[in-house]
Protein backbone atom coordinates (compact mmCIF):
# COMPACT_ATOMS: atom_id res chain seq x y z
CA UNK A 1 0.00 0.00 0.00
CA UNK A 2 2.56 2.27 0.87
CA UNK A 3 4.68 1.79 -2.34
CA UNK A 4 1.74 2.41 -4.54
CA UNK A 5 0.53 5.50 -2.76
CA UNK A 6 4.44 6.23 -3.11
CA UNK A 7 3.92 6.09 -6.93
CA UNK A 8 1.02 7.60 -7.39
CA UNK A 9 2.53 10.54 -5.87
CA UNK A 10 5.20 10.37 -7.76
CA UNK A 11 3.25 10.18 -11.05
CA UNK A 12 0.93 13.21 -9.90
CA UNK A 13 4.31 15.06 -9.40
CA UNK A 14 5.55 14.44 -12.68
CA UNK A 15 2.09 15.23 -14.13
CA UNK A 16 1.89 18.08 -12.75
CA UNK A 17 5.38 19.65 -13.20
CA UNK A 18 5.43 18.35 -17.21
CA UNK A 19 1.70 20.32 -17.25
CA UNK A 20 3.24 23.46 -15.51
CA UNK A 21 6.04 23.44 -17.97
CA UNK A 22 3.70 23.29 -21.36
CA UNK A 23 3.55 26.97 -22.29
CA UNK A 24 1.54 27.96 -25.54
CA UNK A 25 2.83 29.70 -28.10
CA UNK A 26 0.60 32.58 -27.39
CA UNK A 27 2.06 32.76 -23.57
CA UNK A 28 5.57 32.54 -24.76
CA UNK A 29 4.43 35.72 -27.07
CA UNK A 30 3.22 37.44 -24.26
CA UNK A 31 5.65 37.13 -21.68
CA UNK A 32 8.67 38.61 -24.12
CA UNK A 33 5.69 41.28 -24.71
CA UNK A 34 5.64 41.72 -20.87
CA UNK A 35 8.85 41.69 -20.65
CA UNK A 36 9.89 44.36 -23.04
CA UNK A 37 7.30 46.46 -21.14
CA UNK A 38 9.34 46.34 -18.28
CA UNK A 39 12.54 47.32 -20.39
CA UNK A 40 11.05 50.54 -21.69
CA UNK A 41 9.81 51.08 -18.42
CA UNK A 42 13.37 50.54 -17.26
CA UNK A 43 14.89 52.84 -19.66
CA UNK A 44 12.24 55.35 -19.31
CA UNK A 45 13.14 55.88 -15.42
CA UNK A 46 16.90 56.06 -16.80
CA UNK A 47 15.85 58.59 -19.31
CA UNK A 48 13.12 60.10 -16.59
CA UNK A 49 10.97 60.36 -19.28
CA UNK A 50 7.45 60.29 -17.46
CA UNK A 51 5.69 60.24 -20.81
CA UNK A 52 7.07 56.77 -21.77
CA UNK A 53 6.40 55.34 -18.45
CA UNK A 54 2.53 56.43 -19.06
CA UNK A 55 2.28 55.01 -22.54
CA UNK A 56 2.65 51.71 -20.58
CA UNK A 57 -0.70 52.17 -19.18
CA UNK A 58 -4.65 51.45 -20.15
CA UNK A 59 -5.76 55.08 -21.28
CA UNK A 60 -8.47 54.15 -17.83
CA UNK A 61 -5.19 52.16 -15.41
CA UNK A 62 -5.45 52.50 -11.94
CA UNK A 63 -1.91 53.40 -10.00
CA UNK A 64 -2.14 52.27 -6.00
CA UNK A 65 0.81 54.32 -4.25
CA UNK A 66 1.15 53.15 -0.75
CA UNK A 67 -0.75 56.36 1.55
CA UNK A 68 -2.20 57.72 -1.09
CA UNK A 69 -5.66 57.74 -2.98
CA UNK A 70 -6.04 55.53 -5.74
CA UNK A 71 -5.09 56.97 -9.07
CA UNK A 72 -6.68 56.84 -12.05
CA UNK A 73 -6.27 57.20 -15.95
CA UNK A 74 -3.29 57.68 -18.24
CA UNK A 75 -2.75 61.27 -17.70
CA UNK A 76 -3.17 60.84 -14.22
CA UNK A 77 -0.45 58.83 -13.87
CA UNK A 78 2.11 60.18 -15.95
CA UNK A 79 1.12 64.01 -13.77
CA UNK A 80 2.27 60.99 -10.98
CA UNK A 81 5.56 60.09 -12.95
CA UNK A 82 6.59 63.23 -13.44
CA UNK A 83 5.92 65.05 -10.14
CA UNK A 84 9.16 61.91 -9.28
CA UNK A 85 10.30 62.41 -12.19
CA UNK A 86 11.19 65.73 -12.66
CA UNK A 87 14.10 65.82 -10.04
CA UNK A 88 16.51 64.06 -11.91
CA UNK A 89 17.98 65.16 -15.90
CA UNK A 90 17.63 62.86 -18.38
CA UNK A 91 19.86 60.26 -18.18
CA UNK A 92 20.38 60.07 -14.81
CA UNK A 93 16.86 58.54 -13.92
CA UNK A 94 17.15 55.58 -10.91
CA UNK A 95 18.31 52.35 -12.52
CA UNK A 96 15.11 50.47 -11.69
CA UNK A 97 14.55 46.69 -12.22
CA UNK A 98 12.14 44.32 -11.81
CA UNK A 99 12.09 40.17 -10.61
CA UNK A 100 9.11 38.85 -11.20
CA UNK A 101 7.99 35.64 -8.26
CA UNK A 102 4.62 34.49 -9.84
CA UNK A 103 3.06 35.45 -13.27
CA UNK A 104 0.12 34.12 -14.19
CA UNK A 105 -1.58 34.54 -18.02
CA UNK A 106 -4.83 33.77 -19.59
CA UNK A 107 -5.71 34.50 -23.28
CA UNK A 108 -6.73 38.78 -22.82
CA UNK A 109 -5.47 39.41 -18.81
CA UNK A 110 -2.15 38.42 -17.18
CA UNK A 111 -0.60 39.20 -13.18
CA UNK A 112 2.85 39.50 -11.98
CA UNK A 113 3.86 39.50 -8.47
CA UNK A 114 7.32 40.45 -7.30
CA UNK A 115 9.76 42.45 -6.33
CA UNK A 116 10.90 45.68 -8.00
CA UNK A 117 14.72 46.66 -7.26
CA UNK A 118 16.90 49.81 -7.57
CA UNK A 119 20.61 49.38 -8.06
CA UNK A 120 20.02 45.84 -7.92
CA UNK A 121 18.90 45.94 -4.93
CA UNK A 122 15.40 44.82 -3.83
CA UNK A 123 13.59 47.95 -2.33
CA UNK A 124 9.86 46.92 -2.81
CA UNK A 125 7.28 44.31 -4.00
CA UNK A 126 4.31 44.70 -6.47
CA UNK A 127 1.45 43.40 -8.36
CA UNK A 128 0.74 44.59 -11.71
CA UNK A 129 -2.54 43.63 -13.62
CA UNK A 130 -1.86 43.18 -17.25
CA UNK A 131 -4.38 44.13 -19.80
CA UNK A 132 -4.35 42.56 -23.69
CA UNK A 133 -5.54 45.47 -25.88
CA UNK A 134 -7.34 44.64 -29.43
CA UNK A 135 -4.04 45.32 -31.47
CA UNK A 136 -2.65 41.98 -29.50
CA UNK A 137 -0.51 44.66 -27.71
CA UNK A 138 -0.44 43.95 -23.44
CA UNK A 139 -0.62 47.36 -21.37
CA UNK A 140 -0.57 47.53 -17.56
CA UNK A 141 -4.09 47.80 -16.44
CA UNK A 142 -3.27 48.17 -12.61
CA UNK A 143 -0.39 48.55 -10.64
CA UNK A 144 0.03 48.70 -6.87
CA UNK A 145 3.42 48.58 -4.40
CA UNK A 146 4.93 49.02 -1.59
CA UNK A 147 8.30 49.23 0.06
CA UNK A 148 10.21 46.44 1.72
CA UNK A 149 9.78 48.34 5.20
CA UNK A 150 13.14 49.00 8.22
Amino acid sequence: MRTSIFFLIIALSTASSCQLSRKTAADKAAEADMQAVYHTFTRAYKQADAAMVAGLYTEDAYYLEPNTLIIQGRDTIQANFARFLSRFSPGSGPDISFEIIERQIAPDQAYDIGYYLFNGQRSGKFIVLWQRQPDGKWLIRADGFSGLGE
